[in-house]
């Protein structure tokens, strides 16, 4: 399982050596490129979600980078985040379509109006935009980065123990890496109104945890998430159970960059190699 973190954990800052190595290019405007070794080890990770995924049973889905502006207005990002979304200006076109800010989104406009005759879980991985407004420190929070996720449909109860259980297998994988961190409550909102009672009302009901895993003395960073959202969703986009009852969902969410970059930290270069070689990358 999972540790917390001990002072005694020493922490290498990788990104001098990566950049050296030309595993790393960092453009300093929210955007990075891996190659070589860093490349395999952000390949290993994802493949590793990827293969959890379907062992649990959900059917894999591309989604395109582009995401209609009205989904993200249907799902409410507006009025959580604002206007953090990346817009997309194509010549003589209005600006009907951003760049995806989440992959789930995408999801639940898939299967809007549905009526769900047995639990759904899907997964997929895509690039994300996020520009957020405190701007952007290296690997640790980028404009564009990568996400696999883990979503699901269905009702409360199932959601409810679909959550539970990735966050144990989650806490499981991270503790064979031999990498410590914890697994704790969440302060900012996932969806919804991002307004003090909002947050307050999020936490109380336990809606969002996170897996954070230390990347230098003092400074931790989420690497996953474990999100239920109610019905939220479910009323915005028209999804309902066989009984026509609304359906709740919920997701799981790993930054692919964030991953590579917390194991390097802790672990180092010549671990991934040798994760790497182990597993035939």
């Amino acid at each position: 399982m999972l540790t917390q973190s001990q002072v005694t954990r020493e922490f290498v800052n990788p990104t001098a050596e990566l950049q050296r190595r030309g595993e790393l290019l960092l453009f300093g405007d929210g955007r990075c490129a891996f190659a070589c070794g860093a490349l395999a080890l952000w390949h290993w990770f994802d493949e590793q979600f990827a293969r959890m995924a379907r062992q649990a049973g959900a059917k894999a889905y591309q989604y395109p980078a582009l995401i209609a502006r009205e989904t993200l207005k249907r799902a409410g990002y507006f009025e959580a985040f604002g206007e953090m979304a990346t817009r997309v200006q194509a010549n003589g076109a209005a600006q009907s379509h951003v760049l995806a800010p989440a992959v789930c989104y995408h999801c639940y406009a898939q299967f809007a109006g549905s009526r769900l005759v047995e639990p759904i879980v899907l997964t997929c991985v895509g690039k994300c935009f996020r520009h957020e407004p405190e701007g952007f420190e290296s690997l640790g929070r980028l404009w564009e980065f990568t996400m696999r996720e883990v979503v699901f449909l269905g009702p409360a109860s199932w959601v409810e123990q679909q959550r539970r259980e990735w966050s144990e297998r989650v806490s499981e994988f991270a503790g064979s890496l031999n990498l410590e961190g914890e697994i704790g409550l969440a302060s900012d909102p996932f969806f919804g109104n991002g307004g003090r009672g909002k947050k307050l009302l999020q936490q109380l009901k336990e809606l969002k945890y996170e897996l954070c895993l230390p990347v230098e003395a003092g400074r931790t960073l989420a690497v996953a998430s474990f999100n239920l959202h109610d019905t939220f969703f479910g009323e915005r986009f028209g999804l309902t159970l066989a009984d026509g009852a609304t359906a709740h969902t919920g997701c799981v969410a790993f930054g692919l960059e964030r991953w590579t970059l917390a194991f390097l930290a802790q672990r180092g270069i010549e671990a991934a190699a040798d994760l790497c070689r182990t597993s035939g990358l």
